[in-house]
């Protein structure tokens, strides 16, 4: 007789998977396309800022623009922080398989922001006829205000959508929304309104219904990602809106918001209070140019901090490191040309774009671009204050560059004017940095690295350089911007190494002319012998081999007859290359006894099995050939060679039943015939160091 069932005993369900993804290369990969979108965008926005500047008086413009920073400051505080954390608390909860504060994150914000943002609304529609002199610098800004503000709560409701998107690594969704139909929305709104001879008012509502129209369309992109990921329809019972979390984890980043939001709106403020309009404007004329050097540092902070609240909610330290050292790396990098441009090329710059009415504002250009530049090098130590708990610190640093950021407008816009509102902007900005980074030596010892400082000085040698040959020279718009693209290439090939390109971009690496010369710049031999977090062995622990602690590895990048080899000690990473194979064997006389080892062989040698057996002939026993499975398929794993069933499942799960079975046997054919290099382009050899 069987034993009776109990049918009333729960069921624990089993806890769903992430649905986002979280790994460097990923997060680098994701974030140089939001790069290049948002490289179109600032330059649709630059041309919406050059139409603005030649379209409209200057007076008017300086209206419009007092009434944009005011803006600017009410979006910052309607969300009281959420903003800055809400992509954090969205990846967690993905991460803990928790559907109802996913949702409940996402309405919970959504309702803070339209209700603030109507009681905005009201009281500037009340009071807009009491901004008098002292305050607003003219009357005509102080009624495009009333229009305006009603960006505020549009713009931060279409960041809410940004950051639901970024939790689950959609870059390319990201990428059209955001840098594509947004920009052309406001451009197609200036055209139109100019076109029928309307002036600044109908400026002001033309930016107002394109917000309107875009927030629409972001609102029905949302709930349509939500129905594709799954997580309307596994949602159960009623949405839980985790408040207390949010306004623990939210409300003291107000101040971290609002400290971004003044470097560009609270000296416009003072400006327009003690100043005219003409002045607002030729501040507010060089701000776009002197923030392109903020587009690397945006686009890869859309995905670097729910990268970063994944990899510290799974306590994975040293790859938050690597993470991001290598961000700061890239987004310097990638800014680097905006930089030369406002700095060395101020004068040409100015003048080309703006016209001869803003030549005056070249030094302002200058000033503002190395503030904007450094905050951009120096901005993801906010965010990973914030990932690590260090929020209290976090919120006394910003009160810091707060006060600092008032007294320099205090003390400098009345005596020096628009001059001055540019020092202020970028004292507040270097300041705030600089607290914000020496936070971080409250951080696990070793975080910070002295290698780095490698690409920082020849950027700022580069730039001085720059400059004063500009001084003697005085070059054109044209050839400056050939100067700048010739030098920024020699920065950028100089800064290869620490890029870690062959594993961020392997595509690139395997392009039929380009991909050796790469391949050698990127994996040259570079001083980076206590630094675990440069190079093209960036980590001890390659993708897909998780070696045992304390295990050495030897990582060989095989290209004809040289080498690459990579050996990590406990101290960091030692690189030697490119040598003859034969020179393995000397390096294997590093390696302990009964330690694993790992050599990455590259398929362009088609000597895969010549080369296993030298291997083995030199030190290393029991040495298998694994292929890394299809990057498309996103499956971290290797599949042995030898194994026609895991071939099989491995080409199935990339290309799909039907067709995986015929390219697997056919991939089982080359195999055996020795045309390894046909079916897997990385091979890694496993093995242990032996006695020998």
């Amino acid at each position: 007789m069987s034993a009776p069932v109990d049918r009333s005993a729960a069921v624990e369900p089993v806890p769903r998977p992430p649905r986002g993804r979280a790994t460097a290369t990923t997060h680098v990969r994701g974030s140089a396309l939001l790069l290049v979108g948002r490289l179109m965008s600032m330059g649709l926005g630059l041309v919406i800022q050059l139409l603005l500047v030649r379209l409209l008086a200057k007076e008017d413009f300086g209206a419009f623009a007092w009434a944009l920073s005011v803006v600017t400051l009410v979006q910052a505080f309607v969300p009281l922080g959420l903003d800055r954390v809400d992509s954090r608390l969205m990846a967690v909860a993905d991460e803990r398989g928790d559907d109802r504060s996913l949702v409940g994150i996402i309405v919970g914000e959504a309702l803070l922001i339209s209700g603030l943002g109507t009681v905005v609304f009201v009281v500037v529609l009340l009071w807009h006829t009491h901004l008098g002199p002292g305050i607003a610098p003219s009357q005509t800004a102080a009624n495009l205000l009333v229009i305006m503000v009603l960006l505020a709560p549009l713009g931060a409701l279409d960041a809410l959508v940004l950051a639901t998107f970024a939790t689950f690594g959609r870059s390319r969704s990201v990428f059209y929304r955001r840098y594509l139909i947004e920009p052309v929305l406001r451009l197609s709104a200036i055209v139109m309104v100019f076109a029928v001879g309307g002036g600044v008012y109908g400026l002001t509502v033309g930016y107002v219904s394109a917000a309107l129209l875009g927030g629409l369309l972001y609102a029905w992109l949302l709930v349509r990602l939500l129905s594709e990921i799954g997580v309307l329809a596994e949602l159960r019972g009623r949405i839980v809106i985790p408040m207390r979390e949010m306004a623990r984890e939210g409300f003291p980043l107000v101040s971290s918001t609002l400290i971004y939001a003044a470097t560009t709106a609270l000296p416009a403020l003072v400006l327009g209070a003690v100043g005219t309009a003409l002045e607002v404007a030729a501040l507010r004329a060089a701000l776009p140019l002197a923030m392109l050097s903020l587009a690397a540092g945006s686009a890869f902070a859309i995905l670097y901090l729910p990268m970063v609240a994944r990899l510290w909610d799974r306590n994975d330290r040293h790859a938050i490191r690597i993470t991001y050292w290598r961000t700061s790396l890239w987004v310097s990098v990638s800014s680097f040309p905006a930089l030369l441009l406002g700095v060395a090329f101020a004068t040409p710059v100015t003048v080309t774009l703006l016209g001869e009415r803003y030549a005056s504002t070249s030094p302002i250009l200058v000033v503002l671009t190395l503030g904007f530049w450094f905050q951009s090098a120096a901005g993801m130590s906010g965010p990973l204050l914030s990932v690590c708990g260090r929020r209290r610190y976090l919120l006394w640093a910003n009160v810091g560059s707060l006060v600092l950021g008032g007294l320099a407008c205090a003390l400098l816009i009345p005596r020096f004017g628009p001059l001055g509102a540019a020092v202020a902007t970028t004292i507040t900005l270097v300041g705030a940095s600089l607290l914000r980074s020496s936070g971080m030596d409250t951080l696990p010892p070793g975080f910070f690295d002295r290698h780095v400082s490698g690409p920082f000085a020849v950027m700022a040698a580069a730039t001085v350089g720059c400059a004063v040959f500009q001084e003697w020279a005085g070059l054109s718009f044209i050839y400056a911007l050939l100067v700048t693209t010739v030098v920024s290439l020699a920065v950028g090939i100089y800064a290869l190494p620490y890029l870690d390109l062959p594993r961020t971009f392997p595509e690139l690496v395997h392009l039929r002319v380009l991909g050796p010369v790469l391949a050698r710049l990127a994996t040259r031999r570079v001083d980076t012998s206590s630094n675990p977090y440069l190079g093209s062995g960036g980590s001890p622990r390659r993708r897909g081999v998780a070696d045992a602690d304390g295990a050495e590895a030897v990582a060989l990048n095989s290209r004809r007859r040289d080498a690459d080899f990579l050996f990590f000690p406990p101290t960091g990473v030692v690189r030697v290359g490119p040598v003859p194979l034969g020179g393995v064997e000397a390096l294997l006389k590093a390696v302990p006894p009964g330690a694993a080892v790992a050599v990455a062989l590259s398929s362009a040698s088609r000597r895969l099995t010549r080369t296993r057996a030298a291997l083995e002939a030199r030190g290393l026993d029991g040495v298998e050939l694994f292929w890394e499975a299809p990057r498309r398929s996103r499956c971290q794993m290797l599949v042995p060679l030898s194994s026609r069933a895991a071939v099989l499942v491995a080409t199935r799960r990339h290309e799909g039943s039907a067709r995986g079975v015929l390219l697997s046997r056919v991939s089982m054919v080359l195999v055996r015939c020795g045309l390894t290099w046909v079916v897997a382009r990385d091979v890694i050899a496993i093995g242990r160091r032996g006695s020998r």
